[in-house]
């Protein structure tokens, strides 16, 4: 019989999925077993074959799979007469035991997708007789934050539950009821600048300060390594590799000229909030304007160059 690996960062679907399984069993009390042990006891259970049944389902409960690796080896070797799920929270794809399992015996629950997600809140709503506005719906994007580790289809459903008792859902209604889930993430402000979404940058700024008002300086130093990283490659020509970087760290695509003028303006605006010439939330505000200023005019020269070479 085959055995699965189930784990993921969406637990409502790891748990829609585990009911899945349990349901579908005949005669569970003699055909199925949920157990977080490894003993005699479920030794025989995976050696048994299925009464009044047509199969017989082991679900293994873990906190991580590499502690779960004599069980998985005991399954692979001698399990042969049951439907096996292991069901882990940590996953090291690296380990000698995620080796063990074929491509097609792991099974990964995923976030929802934001177009997904839509759906999912948009039919929740429908099936409730409520109505939602355009607004309110983004607004309530922006508090549920589910995108953040810490938030799952649990929690939008519970918010979702509260919202809907009301008729109409309105931007008013979702700031009253839903938490703020919203979250400051430092190293997402330069991807927001390079991508030009600039009222996500000065949101970001809005949480940094909400949450880390004594971090200013230690913001405006994140950034100046990333422009100064990009500095380095540009003039070196080499990768962020060659600099023992990790080589997914993100930095900025500009010119040389273009990141040194951002090190300027995150050099002074430092030095500025050391005089005390600057309120570090100022600072802030300030730096960040500057940066976008500098990508929207490294945008329009890439799109010139683009013109004169017949490209666009």
């Amino acid at each position: 019989m085959p055995k699965w690996l189930v784990y993921g960062e969406e637990p409502y679907l790891i748990d829609k999925f585990r009911k899945k399984i349990i349901d579908e069993v005949e005669t569970p009390e003699f055909n199925l077993m949920e157990t977080s042990e490894f003993t005699e006891a479920e030794q025989n259970f995976l050696c048994q074959h299925a009464l009044f049944g047509d199969k017989k389902v082991l679900i293994y409960r873990a906190n991580s799979l590499k502690e779960s690796g004599e069980f998985v080896k005991y399954v692979s070797e001698k399990g042969k007469t049951t439907d096996t799920y292991i069901f882990v929270q940590e996953v090291d794809r690296r380990s000698k035991v995620y080796k063990m399992f074929k491509k097609e015996e792991v099974q990964v629950f995923k976030k929802l997708s934001r177009d997904v997600l839509e759906k999912t809140v948009m039919q929740f709503v429908k099936k409730a007789g409520c109505e939602i506005t355009t607004e309110a719906y983004q607004r309530y994007l922006q508090l549920i934050n589910y995108d953040s580790e810490e938030t799952n289809l649990y929690d939008v459903l519970h918010s979702l539950k509260r919202l809907c008792a009301v008729k109409e859902i309105t931007k008013e209604t979702v700031e009253y009821t839903v938490l703020d889930r919203e979250q400051e993430n430092i190293f997402l402000l330069i991807q927001l600048i390079m991508q030009g979404k600039y009222s996500d940058v000065f949101r970001q700024a809005e949480l940094i300060l909400q949450n880390q008002p004594n971090n200013v300086i230690g913001v405006l130093s994140l950034l100046l390594r990333s422009y100064r990283l990009a500095y380095k490659m540009e003039v070196c020509h080499c990768s962020l590799s060659a600099l023992g970087v990790n080589g997914r760290t993100f930095v900025p695509r500009m010119s040389a000229d273009r990141c040194s003028e951002a090190m300027d303006v995150l050099d002074d605006m430092v030095n500025l909030i050391k005089r005390g010439t600057y309120r570090p939330d100022i600072a802030l505000k300030v730096a960040l304007a500057k940066l976008c200023c500098l990508q929207n005019e490294h945008e329009g020269n890439n799109q010139g160059e683009l013109l004169k070479k017949g490209k666009i």
